[in-house]
C-alpha cells in the first residue's frame, strides 16, 4: 500500500478538470516513489449532479470538502434524510477535507459502489447508517487517514463487498451492528492500523467471510455477538497485535471457523459462549502470553495441532463433539474440569505427541477420560498409551493420585498392545516368543495387582494362590506317592490332613520354613513354586502398600 507524502498543486488541466494535482507516493519502506495526477472537484460540482439525480463519477479526482451534511444544507434536506447515490464511482480518488469525508445516511444504488484505490484524507470518515443496495461494494486497496473510520449501522445489501488490502490508520475502525446481508465478504489482506476494531453486534450472511492475511494492529478487537450465518469464516494466517480479542457470545452457525497458521499477541483472547455447528481449527497457530478461553461454548470440534499455548487455556466448555490438542506445547494449565454453567460434554480427546510442560486439570471420572481416548478413531495403540502416559504425571504434579494410577494402569495395558503388534509386525514369526511373554506380562503385572496401583487385589491374589497351594497339598497324596512328612513328632504327626497342607503351605508361602514340615516326593517340586511365588507376591504387596501410603 503506497503512502501519499505530497500533494502539488498543478495549473494545468486534466480532462474536464479546469485544475489538477500531482500525488508523490512512496512505498510502506520509502523506497519506491511514484506520481499520479488527478483532477481536482469541488464539492458544489457534486452536489449539483445529487441534486440533479445524476450518476456520480469521480475517478482519478481530487475531492475537495466533500461532506452529505453539507449536502443535506445545500439542498434544504433534513439531517436524517438519505441521500441516494446512483452508480457512484471514486476509483482512485483522493477526498481531502478540514472535518473528515461524510457519507452519513448515504444511500448507494445501481450496479456499484466504487471506492477501490481511494485515499481518504487525515480526520474521520463515516458511512453511519448508509445503505449500500448495489450489486457490489468495492474498497479494495483503499486508504484511510488517520481519523475513525465509521460503518456503525451500514447496510451492505450487496451481492459482494470486497475490503481487500483496506488500510486503516491510527484511528479506531467501527463495524458495530452493521449488516452484510447475503453476500460474500472479504478483507483479505487488510491492515486495520493501530486503533480499536469493533464488529459487535454485527450481522454476516450466509456468503463466506474472509480476513485471510488480515493485519490488526495494537488496538483491541471485538466481535462480540456477531451473528456469523452460514458460511465459512476464514481467519487464516492473519496477525493480532496485543489488544484484546473477543469473540463472546458470538453465533457461527454451520460454517467452518478457521484461524489456521493465525498469530495472537499478548491480549487475552476470548472465545466464551460461542456457538457453533461446525469446527474450530487454530492448527499451527501461535498464542502470545494472554489467556485462551472457551468457557460456555458450543462447537462441533476444537482443533488445535501444533499449537503453544504459553498461558492458561480454558476449555471448560459447554459441549464440544471433539477437542484436538494433538502436538501441541503446552506451558502453563489447560483447564477442563466441568462447573455447573459448563459440564465439558465431550465425546472424543486427541492429546497424543503433547509436551506438556504444564498441567493439565481434568476429571478421570466426570470428564470420561478412558471413553475420550479410546474412542478416537485415527490414532494408533501407542497414540494412546502416550496419552495415557501424559495423563498420568499431570495427576501426579497435581496431587490427584487415584487418577493418576488409572491412567498409569492403561498406559501399560496399551503400551503391552503396542510392544505386541510393533514385534509381529516386524516379523510374524515373533510370535512364538511375544504372545508367552505378553501373556506373563499380562497376568503377573496386570491381572494380579494392577501393576502395583492396588495393594488389596495382590492380597487377593496372594489368598487365591494360597488356597490353591493348599488344596493341592490336599489332593496330591491321593493321586501320587508323595505326602508331607514330619520331625515334629506325635502331635504334628497327628494333625489333620486339612490342617496340615494349610500350616504347610503358609510356611512355604511366606518362605518360614521352621523345619517340622518337608515334602516327599512329587510336592517338593510344587513347594519349590509356591515359595518363589510367595517371595515375588509379597514384593509386590510391599511395593503397592508402601507406594499408597507414600503419596
Amino acid at each position: 500500500m503506497s503512502i501519499v507524502t505530497h500533494i502539488n498543486k498543478l495549473d494545468t488541466p486534466f480532462e474536464d478538470c479546469l485544475h489538477s494535482v500531482e500525488l508523490v507516493l512512496v512505498d510502506p519502506f520509502g523506497r519506491k516513489k511514484e506520481k499520479t495526477v488527478l483532477g481536482v472537484v469541488a464539492a458544489e460540482a457534486v452536489y449539483r449532479k445529487l441534486q440533479a439525480g445524476e450518476s456520480i463519477n469521480l475517478d482519478r479526482r481530487f475531492v475537495v470538502d466533500f461532506s452529505l451534511d453539507a449536502y443535506r444544507e445545500y439542498a434544504g434536506l433534513s439531517l436524517d434524510d438519505h441521500v441516494e447515490l446512483k452508480d457512484f464511482s471514486a476509483d482512485g480518488a483522493y477526498f481531502e477535507t478540514e472535518n473528515g469525508t461524510n457519507f452519513r445516511l448515504a444511500k448507494f444504488t445501481g450496479d456499484h459502489a466504487q471506492f477501490s484505490n481511494c485515499v481518504f484524507g487525515d480526520g474521520p470518515m463515516t458511512f453511519y447508517h448508509a445503505k449500500f443496495e448495489v450489486g457490489k461494494a468495492d474498497f479494495q486497496n483503499c486508504r484511510m487517514g488517520s481519523g475513525d473510520a465509521n460503518f456503525q449501522y451500514a447496510e451492505f445489501m450487496t451481492q459482494s463487498t470486497n475490503f481487500d488490502g483496506i488500510h486503516f490508520d491510527t484511528g479506531d475502525v467501527q463495524f458495530i451492528s452493521a449488516k452484510f446481508g447475503k453476500s460474500k465478504v472479504s478483507f483479505r489482506g487488510a491492515n486495520f492500523g493501530e486503533g480499536a476494531v469493533d464488529f459487535h453486534y454485527s450481522t454476516f450472511g450466509d456468503g463466506n467471510l474472509t480476513f485471510d492475511k488480515a493485519v490488526f494492529g495494537g488496538g483491541a478487537v471485538s466481535f462480540k455477538r456477531v451473528d456469523f450465518g452460514h458460511g465459512k469464516v476464514d481467519f487464516k494466517r492473519v496477525h493480532f497485535g496485543n489488544g484484546d480479542i473477543d469473540f463472546s457470545e458470538a453465533d457461527f452457525k454451520s460454517g467452518k471457523i478457521i484461524f489456521r497458521s493465525s498469530v495472537f499477541g499478548d491480549g487475552n483472547v476470548l472465545f466464551d459462549q460461542v456457538i457453533s455447528e461446525s469446527d474450530f481449527i487454530f492448527d499451527n497457530a501461535e498464542f502470545g502470553s494472554g489467556k485462551l478461553s472457551f468457557f460456555g461454548a458450543v462447537a462441533s470440534k476444537l482443533s488445535f495441532q501444533l499449537c503453544q499455548f504459553n498461558n492458561y487455556v480454558d476449555l471448560r466448555v459447554n459441549k464440544v463433539r471433539k477437542i484436538d490438542l494433538s502436538y501441541t506445547i503446552v506451558r502453563d494449565i489447560i483447564d477442563m474440569m466441568p462447573t455447573e454453567k459448563s459440564p465439558v460434554l465431550m465425546e472424543e480427546m486427541n492429546f497424543s505427541g503433547m509436551r506438556n510442560l504444564g498441567n493439565l486439570y481434568i476429571d478421570w471420572r466426570e470428564n470420561k477420560v478412558l471413553s475420550l481416548i479410546m474412542s478416537q478413531a485415527d490414532s494408533t495403540i501407542r497414540q494412546k498409551s502416550e496419552q495415557f502416559l501424559v495423563l498420568k504425571e499431570s495427576y501426579n504434579a497435581t496431587g490427584r493420585y487415584a487418577d493418576e494410577d488409572k491412567a498409569y494402569v492403561w498406559y501399560k495395558r496399551l503400551e503391552l498392545k503396542a510392544d505386541l503388534k510393533h514385534a509381529l509386525e516386524r516379523d510374524p514369526n515373533n510370535a512364538i516368543w511375544a504372545y508367552p511373554t505378553t501373556f506373563s506380562k499380562w497376568l503377573l503385572f496386570d491381572k494380579i495387582g494392577l501393576y502395583a496401583t492396588e495393594p488389596v487385589r495382590v492380597l487377593f491374589s496372594v489368598t487365591v494362590v494360597y488356597t490353591l497351594f493348599s488344596l493341592l497339598y490336599l489332593v496330591l497324596p491321593l493321586m501320587a506317592d508323595t505326602y508331607i512328612d514330619t520331625a515334629g513328632g506325635e502331635v504334628l504327626a497327628n494333625m489333620n490332613p486339612i490342617a496340615k497342607s494349610f500350616y504347610y503351605s503358609a510356611i512355604t508361602f511366606l518362605t518360614i520354613g521352621y523345619g517340622e514340615f518337608y515334602p516327599v516326593g512329587i510336592m517338593r517340586v510344587f513347594a519349590s513354586i509356591e515359595g518363589y511365588i510367595g517371595v515375588f507376591l509379597m514384593g509386590y504387596f510391599s511395593v503397592a502398600f508402601l507406594r499408597k501410603v507414600l503419596r
